[in-house]
């Protein structure tokens, strides 16, 4: 953990240096800053993924639920990362557009989750 703080500090402080002369190159940088970070976030994920996967157990078999939760998490790292990079970048209008489809593409991957909970309410009301 103190090893991406200080690379995001170093990042941001060779940024800073950068950014008068090139700052074309100053967005790079906070970008590859960005891009490894995600990497270790995607390997730190895999152990959580481990864990998730001994929770099938507990829910009888059903990894369903587990692999929706995933999914969900995925969007919305995914969407953040690149809605902060495109804000960073001064284009706000394409952060919000991201943001948007990040809700979208939640509420399209909970609609099995809805369909469950209406079947099963129509199942009490018989």
């Amino acid at each position: 953990m103190i090893q991406i703080c200080v690379l995001a500090i170093a990042g941001l402080f060779a940024a800073l240096v950068i950014k008068k002369d090139k700052p074309e190159f100053a967005t790079l940088i906070i970008i590859l800053v960005s891009f490894f970070i995600a990497v270790r976030i995607l390997a730190v994920l895999g152990n959580a993924v481990e864990e998730l996967g001994e929770w099938e157990s507990a829910l009888g078999g059903n990894i369903a639920y587990v692999s929706l939760l995933l999914k969900i998490i995925g969007i919305t790292y995914v969407c953040d990362f690149a809605s902060n990079l495109c804000k960073d970048s001064g284009y706000s209008a394409l952060s919000n557009h991201i943001e948007l489809f990040g809700k979208v593409a939640i509420m399209v991957a909970g609609f099995p989750i809805i369909r469950i909970m209406i079947d099963m309410l129509e199942g009490m009301m018989r």
